[in-house]
């Protein structure tokens, strides 16, 4: 996605990345885990949002797990539900479709995690860049 504002950042106007905390795969079938991302005080265009595994996933039952975010818990209005990922070794990435690429000043950015029942290997991150708007 192309940054639409036509500046040199500086100062405040650099990229913001944020992490959310580490997620298990299969926490439960259906079983969801939230996690606040920020609440920055000023608007920001979303340029990026992926997954980074930190423990490898194996052959298979990954797939069926996802994550989305969205300015309330829960909500998938930044990205859809995006499936993670079979075979992914420890920094391999999952990227996000973004849905809307407008975080407004002063809203909360949430990520949900919704696991697996069976015994699955992995572990991951959500990342997301961010462009403070000027």
């Amino acid at each position: 996605m192309p940054e639409k504002f036509p500046f040199v950042g500086r100062g405040n106007q650099r990229k913001v990345v944020v992490f959310s905390k580490e997620f298990n795969i299969d926490n439960g079938a259906g079983t969801t885990d939230d996690d606040v991302l920020c609440n920055l005080p000023f608007e920001c265009q979303v340029t990026d949002i992926r997954a980074i595994y930190t423990v490898g996933t194996d052959s298979s039952g990954s797939a069926s797990a996802n994550f989305s975010v969205g300015v309330a818990a829960g909500g998938a209005t930044i990205a859809a539900a995006t499936a993670l990922e079979v075979s992914q070794s420890v920094g391999d990435t999952t990227p996000a479709t973004i849905v809307s690429s407008v975080l407004p000043a002063n809203t909360t950015l949430f990520v949900r995690h919704t696991g697996v029942a069976t015994t699955e290997a992995g572990n991951y991150r959500v990342q997301i860049t961010l462009l403070p708007k000027p």
